[in-house]
């Protein structure tokens, strides 16, 4: 048993444990409350982390924290449900997965409770009756929404208690028959709430079932000629129709469903939750999440599941997920099915549209978190630099880094990149792209020691500025030839470190050994992605002047391609689409290929396709072009 679970504290407090439902917070050395956490047997559950062999790796980093332990008992597993999201909110553990600012995304209210229901949006929820719709993780979309339905029903929009003890003379909205002027007194209760429950429906997303009411009553005022509340069903009945043209049919089934994707990246998250109501696209909601580092990803799902599912206002018939949950997730099902009156059906789809669905969500979630942290990431970046400089010991923050990678595959076509960031954000103007010269197979060092040396010559040569760091990722071995060509370009004092992919280790100059650092400190995020950016940049490079010289090559060898011809051939598939790919339309596309010459490049290649992709190289993994 890991050493700290001994603590008297923890030890006194087993003795208490008792094997009901409950919540458990575990806490370090300082009192703060590092993870919270519910199970259906607390004894049970709370012992199990003191075991000496977990595989668990939360578990691993939490024995090594905790010092003191609390825990709530309940009477039903749906109580400790309930209560852990409310402790997890108070209390903010870091090892916990929570949505961010949860408490602050917006909601449309229905106000129920009032015997003429307005529609507004909130942050609060009240226990009083009203309905609440959300939440919603975008302002302006909620707006829209709300904006669409004060224009297609007449609902009042004026806030006031109704019904008024003298009647008043109604607002402009009641003459542009936006409004049924309740607060003149002569609308009925039940007649205003047919206008609420339609309300209520387009909110749940039945706008077909809407449709249908609306048609059938248009209709009917019809038939007993009172063509004024006719023509008002027509009109809500138009405005609808506009705005169910603007979705997208997504699910030919026609039915509602959630579709859940999320992506992460160290200790952050993003889930995609795309709303489909009808069988058309109807919401599309970002959530950004925490503490996910050290989380499977049963657990992340089954947290969002937790955080999301209990205060949502409309839950679908059917949720479409990546994969199962564990058991905080089952449990939510059976909490959301005592609420409802029906469990909602989890599909994993391993094909067909709703694997496509789950696919576009993921995307989605993947373009939200890597926009999400590059909005952090290019804030002002002066703690990472201060830190950099404490790490390095620096004279001060360096204002300028750049950073340099080498790519190639199995040594052909060698490339590096080098990246400059100026007050720790990319300076694009200074990134520069290098095509090896001197060597030949598979060399790094003496690659990185040509790059480096080409580097600071340039920089002498034009009376430039030296970076005040200069990164190169590799081990010892790249960095020591990369010190050894700036000694030979006289500037033996800049300072130069080596980043260490697998490990995320630090070299410095003359020592085997690495460092290692915290690797979410902002210094290291800092490093990380000048890092990733020189990979990519040099990926980039590598992979088109690799196309580049592969076509050139393929494009001598068929009949009747002159010079001209060529460049345009590379022009338009260069880095794009492989040439031997492409069909006759796509290549008669290019100009001055007709359909002639077109079937003769498209026949060249399909007959001696084998043979020329081996001669040329093309066909090269995507994931094996780099160096490291």
């Amino acid at each position: 048993m890991p050493e700290v679970v001994n603590h008297t504290l923890i030890v006194e407090k087993l003795k208490n444990l008792t094997g009901s439902p409950g919540c458990y917070l575990w806490k370090n050395s300082e009192g703060e409350v590092i993870y919270v956490g519910k199970a259906k047997n607390l004894d049970k559950r709370i012992r199990n982390y003191l075991k000496e062999k977990q595989t668990d790796l939360k578990t691993r980093h939490l024995q090594r924290e905790i010092f003191d332990l609390d825990w709530f008992a309940t009477s039903t597993e749906k109580e400790a449900l309930i209560l852990e999201a409310t402790l997890i909110k108070k209390h903010n553990p870091r090892y916990n997965v929570r949505l961010k600012d949860d408490k602050k995304y917006p909601y449309i209210c229905v106000s129920l409770s009032e015997p003429y229901p307005m529609v507004f949006i909130t942050r609060k929820i009240k226990d009083n009756g009203d309905r609440y719709f959300g939440p919603f993780t975008d302002v302006r979309t909620t707006r829209e929404i709300l904006d669409v339905i004060l224009r297609i029903f007449p609902i009042r929009k004026v806030r006031q208690k109704l019904p008024l003890p003298k009647p008043k003379r109604p607002c402009l909205n009641f003459q542009m028959g936006r409004c049924l002027g309740p607060c003149q007194g002569t609308v009925p209760e039940d007649e205003y709430a047919v206008i609420v429950n339609q309300i209520i429906q387009f909110l749940e997303g039945k706008k077909e079932i809407l449709a249908n009411e609306l048609t059938k009553r248009m209709d009917e005022y019809s038939g007993k000629l009172e063509f004024e509340i006719a023509a008002r069903y027509r009109d809500m009945l138009g405005r609808l129709q506009i705005f169910r043209q603007k979705q997208t049919v997504v699910s030919m089934d026609g039915g509602d469903e959630d579709v859940i994707a999320f992506a992460r990246k160290e200790d952050e998250g993003q889930v995609v939750l795309m709303e489909v109501r009808g069988g058309l696209l109807d919401n599309k909601k970002s959530f950004p999440l925490q503490g996910v580092q050290n989380s499977t990803e049963e657990e992340i799902l089954s947290s969002f599941f937790r955080d999301y599912y209990m205060g949502a206002g409309m839950i679908p018939a059917s949720i479409v997920v990546p994969f199962g949950l564990k058991e905080e997730g089952e449990t939510v099902l059976d909490f959301l099915q005592e609420k409802t009156g029906f469990r909602p059906k989890l599909r994993f789809p391993k094909a067909g549209e709703k694997k496509s669905l789950l696919k576009i969500a993921e995307k989605n979630a993947e373009l939200g978190l890597t926009e999400r942290l590059l909005a952090t990431h290019y804030k002002d970046q002066t703690v990472a630099l201060k830190e950099i400089q404490d790490m390095f010991q620096l004279k001060e923050p360096p204002h300028i880094i750049e950073c340099y990678d080498i790519s190639h595959f199995q040594g052909s076509f060698p490339v590096a990149s080098g990246v400059m960031f100026v007050e720790g954000k990319p300076f694009k103007q200074g990134y520069r792209k290098y095509n090896i010269r001197g060597y030949e197979g598979i060399n790094d060092p003496g690659m990185m020691h040509e790059v480096i040396s080409r580097r600071l010559q340039r920089i002498i040569n034009e009376d430039g500025v030296m970076p005040d760091l200069i990164v190169i990722d590799g081990g010892p071995t790249q960095l020591g030839k990369a010190c050894e060509a700036a000694v030979e370009a006289g500037a033996a004092n800049l300072p130069m470190v080596g980043l260490a992919k697998k490990r995320e280790e630090i070299y410095f100059p003359g020592e085997s050994s690495p460092y290692s650092f915290d690797m979410n400190s902002p210094g290291m995020r800092l490093l990380r992605h000048l890092r990733d950016e020189a990979h990519r940049f040099g990926v980039e490079h590598h992979r088109s002047r690799r196309n580049r010289e592969a076509l050139t090559g393929l494009i001598r060898e068929v009949p009747d391609i002159g010079l001209k011809r060529s460049k345009l051939l590379l022009q338009s598939f260069s880095g794009q689409k492989k040439i031997e790919d492409a069909n006759i339309v796509e290549l008669m596309k290019v100009p001055g290929i007709g359909e002639a010459l077109a079937e003769k490049i498209f026949n060249y290649f399909h007959s001696t396709a084998n043979q020329n992709t081996e001669k040329s190289g093309i066909v090269i993994p995507e994931n094996s072009n780099s160096n490291s």
